[in-house]
């Protein structure tokens, strides 16, 4: 394997660890790191942009199967969310 490829593993776990304790900054965390080590911004912006779409996902599963999602405030903001991502 490439030496590369474990350190953006690296990368990726150290930016998701500063998120972790933050509570934000992957995006940015991680894209810094990357454009560091020699990799393209748009090659880094859409890698980690990816990996937010997957990870956000799995989060949202997790609250919507821990109960922890109020759908009245749900059903209120999912138009004008899905209105302001387009």
């Amino acid at each position: 394997m490439d030496i590369n490829f474990f350190v953006i593993v690296m990368i990726g776990f150290l930016a998701q660890m500063i998120d972790g304790s933050l509570g934000m900054a992957y995006g940015v965390s991680s894209t810094t790191f990357l454009t560091t080590v020699g990799i393209s911004p748009k090659i880094a912006s859409a890698s980690v942009h990816t990996a937010e779409v997957f990870t956000t996902l799995v989060s949202g599963i997790s609250h919507w199967k821990m109960k922890n999602v109020d759908l009245k405030i749900f059903k209120r903001l999912v138009v004008p969310g899905v209105i302001g991502g387009v």
